[in-house]
C-alpha cells in the first residue's frame, strides 16, 4: 500500500472515529437529559395524585374513580398493600401494562426500566397513609413512547451525519496526503535521477516554509554538498596518489631498463641502479603505508581505547626524534603531574610524532613541546621557529598531499600526508587541531582533546 493511501485511510479512520465518539456522547447526554426530565415530570404527577388521595374529600369519592381521573395517557397507577403484597387498587390504559413489576416500599423510589418490547417506562413509588391508617405504596408508571421515538430519530440522524462525514473526510485526506507526499515524491524522483549527466542536482527550496518537509529538503541538499565535496576529495586524492606513485615507478622503470640494456657492458651501473631502485621502492612503500594509515584513521570503530600517559608519550617521541635529528627538543609540562587521556595509544603517539617530526624537518631553530590541561581540555602544542606559513597555506595545510614547498618537502622525504593523518586521528578522537603561524616567525600546532 502506498504512503498516500495509508495517510488517506488513517486520516479518514481518525476523523470518523472522532465524529462517532462525539455523536455517541451527544446521544448519551441527550438521552440522560430527556430521561431525567421525564422522571421529574412523572414524579410531580405522582405527588399530585398522593395529595389528592390524602385529602378528606377523597374519602367520599370512589378510589378507583379518583385514580382513573389522574391516570397518565400511557401509564398505570397502583396502590400496593403491605399485608396483601398485592395491588388493592389499579388503573391502566393497556392490558399489557399489568406485566410491569410492582413491590411494596416504605421509601420513595424512581426507576427507569424496559419492557419485553424494549419500550422504556418510568416507575415512581411513594409511601402514603391509607384510610385505615396503614402505610401503602402509591406506584405511578408511564411508558415513554414519545421519548423512545425522539431518541430513535436522533440516533438515525447522528448515524447519517457520521456516514456523510466520510465523503468530505476522504476528499480532504486525499488533498492532505497529496500535500505531504508531493515534496517526498519530488525528493524520490531527484534521488532516482541523481547524478544526472554526471552532475548532482539539488532540490529547489521554498524559503517561506519552515516545517519538517523543508528541513528534510535542506538536509538532502546538505547531503548533496557533502557527496560532491567527498567526490572532489576522492578525485583529488586519486590524482595526487597516482602522481606521487608515478615518479618512483618511473625511476624504477628507467633504471631497470638501463640495467637491461647496459648492465653487461657497464657493471659499475649495477650499484647505482640498485641503490636508486631500493630508495624509490622504500619511498613508495612509505607512501603506501601512510595512505593505508590515513584510511584507517578515518574509522572510529577501529580505535582501541585505553588509559594513556600523555606526558610519557611526548617524552618518548621527543627522545626518538632528538636522536634521529641529532638536536635538542625542549619539553614543558604546565601541570605538576603527568597528564592522562583515554584513547588509542598508537594513534595518539603517531599524531604527536608527526607534529614533532614536521617541526624538526622544516625548522633549523629550537623546537618546543608544551602540554597543559585547561577546563578538562588536554592541549599538546608543538612550536618551531621556521619560515612559517601564509594564510593561503594555513587553509590547505591539513589536506592530503598538500605541500608548502614541494621541492623542499621531497628533499626532506615528506609525502604530504603526515598532517592529514594527524588531523584525522585528532578528529576521530573528538578533538580539534589548530595552527598559529606567521611568515618568518615560525608555527605552533596545537591539539585539543576533551578529557
Amino acid at each position: 500500500m502506498r504512503l498516500r493511501t495509508k495517510l488517506q485511510l488513517l486520516l479518514t479512520i481518525f476523523i470518523f472515529a472522532v465524529v462517532l465518539l462525539l455523536n455517541g456522547a451527544i446521544y448519551l447526554i441527550y438521552q440522560h437529559q430527556v430521561n431525567t426530565s421525564e422522571m421529574n415530570r412523572i414524579k410531580q404527577e405522582a405527588e399530585t395524585i398522593m395529595e389528592a388521595l390524602t385529602k378528606e374529600e377523597a374519602s367520599e369519592i370512589a378510589k378507583e374513580d379518583l385514580l382513573r381521573a389522574f391516570l397518565p395517557a400511557n401509564g398505570m397507577i397502583r396502590v400496593i398493600s403491605q399485608e396483601e403484597a398485592q395491588p388493592i387498587h389499579s388503573a391502566y390504559r393497556q392490558k399489557s401494562f399489568e406485566a410491569w413489576p410492582f413491590a411494596f416500599t416504605t421509601t420513595e423510589q424512581q426507576t427507569l426500566n424496559h419492557d419485553e418490547d424494549g419500550t422504556p417506562y418510568v416507575q415512581i413509588s411513594i409511601p402514603i397513609i391509607w384510610d385505615d391508617g396503614s402505610v401503602v405504596t402509591l406506584q405511578v408508571s408511564e411508558a415513554l413512547y414519545h421519548t423512545a421515538d425522539t431518541l430513535q430519530t436522533l440516533q438515525l440522524v447522528l448515524l447519517i451525519t457520521t456516514g456523510l462525514m466520510l465523503l468530505p473526510t476522504l476528499f480532504f485526506g486525499y488533498l492532505l496526503a497529496g500535500f505531504v507526499i508531493k515534496p517526498i515524491q519530488s525528493l524520490t524522483d531527484k534521488i532516482k535521477d541523481n547524478p544526472k549527466n554526471g552532475k548532482w542536482e539539488k532540490l529547489s527550496l521554498n524559503r517561506k516554509k519552515n516545517d519538517e518537509i523543508a528541513e528534510m529538503q535542506h538536509a538532502y541538499n546538505a547531503m548533496i554538498d557533502r557527496i560532491e565535496e567527498n567526490i572532489q576529495k576522492q578525485e583529488r586524492f586519486v590524482s595526487d596518489a597516482s602522481h606521487e606513485l608515478r615518479t618512483p615507478l618511473s625511476v624504477i622503470t628507467s633504471y631497470a631498463e638501463l640495467l637491461q640494456r647496459r648492465a653487461k657492458e657497464r657493471p659499475e651501473l649495477m650499484d647505482e641502479a640498485t641503490e636508486a631502485i631500493l630508495s624509490e621502492s622504500e619511498r613508495m612503500k612509505h607512501l603506501t603505508d601512510q595512505m593505508l594509515t590515513l584510511a584507517k584513521s578515518q574509522n572510529q570503530g577501529s580505535l582501541l581505547f585505553q588509559d594513556i600517559n600523555i606526558s610519557q608519550l611526548v617524552r618518548e617521541a621527543i627522545r626518538a626524534l632528538s636522536t634521529a635529528y641529532q638536536r635538542e627538543v625542549h619539553y614543558q609540562n604546565m601541570e605538576e603531574v603527568d597528564l592522562h587521556y583515554s584513547g588509542d595509544k598508537a594513534m595518539i603517539h603517531q599524531a604527536i610524532y608527526i607534529l614533532i617530526d614536521n617541526a624538526c624537518k622544516y625548522s633549523e631553530e629550537q623546537v618546543s613541546v608544551q602540554t597543559a590541561n585547561q577546563d578538562n581540555i588536554l592541549t599538546i602544542s608543538v612550536m618551531d621557529q621556521g619560515v612559517g606559513l601564509s594564510e593561503a597555506d594555513k587553509e590547505h595545510i591539513f589536506e592530503r598531499f598538500y605541500r608548502v614547498d614541494k621541492a623542499r618537502s621531497r628533499k626532506a622525504g615528506g609525502t604530504g600526508l603526515g598532517l592529514a593523518i594527524c588531523y584525522q586521528i585528532v578528529h576521530v578522537h573528538g578533538g580539534t587541531i589548530t595552527i598559529d603561524s606567521e611568515l618568518g616567525k615560525g608555527s605552533t600546532f596545537s591539539i585539543q582533546l576533551p578529557i
